[in-house]
Formats: C-alpha cells, structure tokens, sequence
C-alpha cells in the first residue's frame, strides 16, 4: 500500500497517503467499538507528513483507555468515521480502513485492547494480541 487515497461515503472528504503504513491492526478498545457501532475499528496509522487532506472534518475528543487524549474525525455531512490522532502519538494519523477507496489493501497486523473485546466480535486468531 505505497500510495492510498480514500474519503467519506457522501465525498466531502478526501485524502491521499504517500507512504505505506507503519502498523495496521484491529482495535477492540470501547471507544472504537463506540466510533465505529461494531466491535472494533480497522486501522492503520501512518505519518501525518505523508497525508493530503480535502474537505471539513467534525472532530469529537475523547480519553482513550491508555489515558490519551484522542481525537476521532469524521465527515459532518454523511457521519462517516474517517481517521483518530492521539497526543500518545502526536506525529501519527489513524485512517479507518473502511475508508479507503480500495480497502481490501489492508492487512491487519495485530489485535490491540484485546482485553475489551466482545464475545461476538470474532478477529484472525493468527493475528498478534495485545490485552492493552
């Protein structure tokens, strides 16, 4: 996944990615599962330098499990979730993998807050886990 674009279900928001991921994985944290209304998010996180943003975002903060501050960002038009930053990784953004024009590119690598995770929410077993 060298270069990636993605956006919002309704196009108001677009972005470009010029750099593969650092790490991709399957969050099972509580604030995930809110964001996203399913028992993880699919994420991947990559360098904010690398990403070409168009269009508003409507931001949310909240206090993620690991005491950072977060903030989840989503179209305000059609309410699509579309990336989260985290003061824990200031020089980071983590793109929704739903959001990508082309998301069967991404490969999860790990599981993280595994610990939260709901007993129907049934991730790669393969998959490395971390309960926090």
């Amino acid at each position: 996944m060298e270069m990636s674009t993605g956006g919002c279900a309704c196009g108001s928001v677009r972005y470009e990615i010029e750099a593969p991921p650092v790490f991709s994985m399957h969050c099972q944290c509580r604030q995930c599962q809110r964001v996203t209304g399913a028992g993880h998010a699919s994420m991947f996180g990559v360098p904010s330098a690398a990403v070409s943003l168009r269009g508003a975002l409507a931001n949310f903060e909240l206090r993620a499990d690991s005491g950072n501050a977060v903030t989840s960002s989503f179209c305000p038009a059609c309410g699509s979730p579309i990336m989260k930053r985290s003061a824990g990784l200031p020089d980071m953004l983590f793109f929704h993998a739903a959001s990508l024009d082309d998301p069967s590119c991404f490969a999860p690598s790990m599981v993280v807050w595994s610990g939260s995770a709901q007993p129907w929410d049934v991730v790669d077993a393969a998959l490395e886990r971390k309960a926090r």
